[in-house]
Formats: C-alpha cells, structure tokens, sequence
C-alpha cells in the first residue's frame, strides 16, 4: 500500500526513496512544445531516452548546430581556450 504523499517514478512506477538521484522528465518532449515535466529515477530516465536512441539524435542535431556556428574550430587544439589562429589555420606553422 502506497502512502498518499509518496514520490512515485513515472516511467517505472516504483517509489522514489529520499536520497536517489531524480530527473524531470517531460512526457512530451520539450523540442515538440510539451512543457509538462514528471518526475523520474534519473536511471529510468537515462534507460527511457537510450532506448529511443534519442541522445544520439540529440547529439547529431547539437553537433550540426555547433559546425554551423564555427565553435568546433576553437576545440581542435587547445582545449576550450582560443588557440593561436596560426595553428590551426591549414597554412600557419603547425
């Protein structure tokens, strides 16, 4: 018997005990307009979003995103700081 004010997980629909990591979890999905959230086991969250292979999704669509703006060029080299322009420029003195 569940107590009234129990925490229950949506995807699996066990308790949520004090001190699990929780996720909210929009039902449908934010990208689509849905601003709904519920919450979530962040494992069943992390298993819901890998089976639909939505991270990869997601991933390729960030991905594309980043190539378009240029920010990938600042990451070649140097980490997250700017490089130096002449090493990473085909023709500098790398």
């Amino acid at each position: 018997m569940r107590m009234p004010n129990e925490r229950i997980c949506a995807l699996c629909n066990r308790p949520i005990r004090k001190g699990q990591k929780v996720n909210r979890h929009h039902p449908h999905l934010k990208s689509e307009g849905g601003d709904e959230t519920v919450e979530v086991h962040e494992q069943c969250h992390v298993e819901h979003h890998s089976q639909l292979n939505q991270y990869r999704e997601w991933g390729r669509k960030g991905g594309q995103a980043t190539a378009a703006r240029g920010w990938w060029i600042f990451n070649l080299r140097r980490g997250r700081s700017a490089p130096d322009p002449l090493r990473w420029i085909p023709f500098g003195r790398g």
